[in-house]
């Protein structure tokens, strides 16, 4: 027995050598594969040392001779920070995940892979101009040489046990290829789902659930679409069906739209004279930041020329910032930069050809894949008729380029404009300001020249209608220096007539947000720096008022609209993290409209929803019964007008209905002998930064996540807030007074965990504490050297 213990004993030691051997290894090889801070490097190609130096925050300070050695030095520090991120946005855009995660990713890469993106990037790439490439060729330089740098191989190659590959020019294209899908997928596949709803309902019917805009999209022409009318019961009729079953078994969040906001001031509006620029870019916010601080100096003396902002690892060049002489940021566009064509199968055999795709498994065989193409683009679907492929902007020639890189050299308002309408990226409203006090709206990117534009929904496009080539830049949609010396985009519909026609329709934002921007810019004479960063922490709910005030006009039908009463008297009006008034209000408008749609979608379809909805030519992703917020325009019109015919059954009476909903909020919110009171909206709208890593393996949680916590702010006002989606950054500058100006990140700035970078900063954008925009004091310094 007592050899038996001593043989366990020493089994037991050394097994807690192996595990010691082994955690000590795994530290020495995270420790090995932290970025270079401090000291002296080569970096190949320089024309000039450049040094970059750190601040507390990890903004990368690069002092460079000449941009292609700032940009040579900037891929070299996204390298070392975050090399991982910016292999999985190129593989991730390419449709090539898999060969380094594994089968998991397999259905992502399926779906990427039929756009072909790989070869259709290079074919961007060859057609560059020689400044593009050397720009993108240094770039790629810097990034293997940073990659190089490194005593290990980065941390998440050793846990996936592979091997890092090399970067590439085309790369850094493949990249603002992974952001066109990020910020347009959406809206092709809504516009897809549109033209079977559109079918399926006729015109007058679905021009009203589906309408262009109405009274909150604060336009910044001022233009306003009118309410169409209320379809009578020869279209829709809920009375003449059974009620429709239900389709939310609890309370679901409103998703948001990715996108941002900006908005300028002209030197009219502050207290110096100098315009200035607002800018927070709302995406799914993760762990590390999205965004990467730099600073670059590039040039000496009194020519040097200082750009402050935002990179985007894997790309070259500062995303959104200042120069000194101008500011610049942008709002996604959500306008049409996609068709859908239809293609008989009769005419398949001339018109699809197959293209064979090979997707390489980590760990597994290969998975082929067969993509048909057309001129015009992939066949994503078919049905019995006919295949559907899709047009879209980016995989036209010219439509990905690195021009925008210009901005950082543009001394005026006007050549800030070229620049940005001559940029190959995803379709932006960009708002520039200057230090002149002039500001400046028009759409970043190439815009699709249409010889019959328009603006509708829910159409498929004949093919001689297609998009023939790029719009001039003399033609595109402009406004300079407006009279009320402000301009402010969301997301939301920009303009009217023939210039809306040329941005089209791509399921912009219902516009309220933009609205209460525009308002809080009206509140002031003139502004500083803080006013503007206040108007990005902005939680008030303006949008849902009318919603609270319906809902008090029923607090006295029973005990349960009573308690909810009691606390929307008691709420500040605001989405807080202490009011349940607001996740009250929220939740009633989000169960008012989903029984409305659900009702009369089913009246309007004369069949059961479970067998309208089984249609395999639908996308995986959207269903085609799903309402976007500009729904809110029928459904208030309903609830003002109480048509008969469109009252949902079984409730006798439209009163009757509202309470009901009510009651089932009351319900749900204190569920389970949950209170009413403890329902707050902070406990709903807790953050939730995950790794990619602690996604797969939760333990990690505690090591690689950003601290959980409620945060204020929701949809429809100017602090956009969701537990995995907000402001991706916050910016205020105005030209020429960078050192006034704020840059708060979500997350940190390195991609290592035990890099002192990894959650710097983060803290301040939690709390809506303004971070300065250029760096502070240096506490590292490494020269790169020729």
């Amino acid at each position: 027995m007592k050899n038996l213990l001593r043989i366990l004993r020493w089994i037991l030691i050394a097994l807690a050598g192996v595990l010691v051997l082994t955690l000590g290894g795994a530290w020495l090889l995270m420790r090995a594969s932290l970025p270079v801070l401090d000291g002296d490097r080569a970096l190949p190609g320089l024309a000039a040392p450049v040094s970059v130096e750190r601040d507390a925050n990890g903004t990368a300070r690069i002092k460079a001779a000449n941009l292609p050695d700032a940009l040579r030095a900037l891929g070299f520090v996204h390298a070392q920070e975050r090399y991982f991120e910016m292999d999985l946005a190129r593989r991730s855009a390419a449709g090539e995940l898999s060969a380094l995660l594994g089968a998991v990713t397999l259905p992502m890469d399926r779906d990427k892979r039929r756009h072909r993106l790989r070869s259709r990037m290079e074919a961007q790439l060859a057609v560059a101009t020689p400044q593009e490439r050397a720009e993108l060729a240094a770039y790629a330089a810097g990034v293997n040489a940073g990659l190089a740098a490194h005593a290990s191989r980065p941390w998440q190659y050793w846990v996936l046990r592979a091997e890092p590959e090399p970067w590439r020019e085309v790369d850094s294209l493949l990249v603002v290829g992974e952001m066109f899908f990020m910020l347009q997928a959406n809206s092709f596949e809504a516009r897809y789902t549109d033209t079977r709803l559109r079918r399926l309902l006729g015109d007058a019917l679905f021009d009203w659930l589906r309408p262009l805009g109405g009274h909150w999209d604060a336009a910044i022409d001022g233009s306003v679409i009118a309410a169409r009318p209320m379809p009578g019961p020869e279209l829709i009729d809920v009375r003449k069906i059974p009620a429709a079953p239900p389709q939310h078994a609890g309370l679901e969040p409103e998703q948001p739209l990715p996108g941002s906001n900006n908005w300028a001031i002209g030197g009219t509006r502050t207290h110096h004279g100098g315009a200035m620029l607002a800018d927070d870019m709302h995406l799914g916010i993760g762990v590390p930041a999205i965004w990467f601080r730099a600073q670059l100096e590039i040039g000496s003396g009194t020519a040097m020329r200082r750009v402050a902002g935002v990179t985007l690892p894997g790309v070259p060049g500062v995303v959104v910032g200042s120069n000194g002489d101008i500011a610049w940021g942008f709002t996604n566009s959500y306008g049409q930069w996609f068709d859908w064509v239809a293609i008989p199968r009769s005419d398949a055999p001339t018109l699809l050809t197959l293209k064979k795709e090979s997707i390489v498994v980590k760990g597994g065989d290969p998975v082929e894949l067969e993509v048909r193409e057309s001129a015009f683009g992939p066949s994503l679907y078919e049905d019995e008729s006919s295949y559907y492929a899709l047009w879209w902007s980016l995989y036209q020639p010219g439509a990905v380029n690195s021009r925008s890189s210009a901005l950082m050299s543009a001394a005026s308002l006007d050549e800030a404009i070229a620049a940005a309408q001559d940029s190959g990226i995803p379709h932006q409203n960009v708002v520039i300001a200057d230090k002149a006090g002039n500001i400046a709206w028009t759409i970043m990117g190439r815009i699709p020249l249409r010889a019959n534009a328009r603006a509708d929904r829910g159409r498929l496009t004949d093919a001689k209608d297609l998009p023939t080539g790029w719009l001039p830049r003399e033609r595109y949609p402009l406004v300079k220096n407006p009279p009320d010396g402000q301009l402010f985009t969301a997301n939301n519909r920009q303009m009217g007539g023939a210039a809306g026609a040329l941005i089209g329709e791509g399921w912009p934002d219902l516009g309220a947000r933009a609205g209460q921007i525009r308002d809080r810019l009206r509140e002031k004479p003139k502004h500083r720096e803080a006013d503007l960063y206040a108007i990005q922490l902005d939680s008030e709910s303006r949008f849902l008022k009318r919603w609270a005030e319906l809902a008090l006009r029923h607090s006295e039908a029973s005990d349960k609209t009573r308690a909810l009463a009691a606390e929307l008297k008691r709420w500040n009006g605001r989405a807080d993290i202490d009011q349940t008034g607001h996740r009250i209000v929220r939740a009633f408008r989000e169960r008012v409209e989903s029984q409305l749609w659900n009702n009369w979608i089913h009246a309007a379809l004369k069949q059961p929803i479970a067998a309208a909805t089984k249609d395999a030519a639908q996308p995986a992703s959207r269903s085609i019964y799903a309402f976007d917020g500009r729904f809110e325009y029928a459904a208030w019109q309903a609830l003002e007008a109480r048509p008969e015919h469109l009252l949902p059954p079984p409730h006798a009476t439209w009163d009757a209905f509202v309470v009901a909903q009510l009651e089932w909020v009351h319900g749900e919110l204190t569920r389970d002998g949950a209170s009413l009171a403890g329902a707050t909206w902070g406990e709903r709208n807790r953050a939730r930064f995950r790794h990619p890593f602690s996604r797969a393996m939760p333990f990690l949680s505690r090591f690689l996540d950003m601290p959980a916590g409620p945060q204020a702010g929701d949809n429809h006002m100017p602090r956009v807030a969701a537990p995995t989606f907000g402001a991706s950054q916050r910016l205020v500058v105005s030209p020429g007074r960078e050192g006034e100006g704020i840059l708060t990140l979500a997350g940190g700035q390195s991609g290592h965990p035990l890099s002192p970078f990894w959650a710097a900063g983060h803290a301040d954008w939690s709390e809506g504490r303004p971070t300065p925009l250029l760096a502070g004091d240096t506490r590292y310094t490494l020269g790169l050297k020729p």
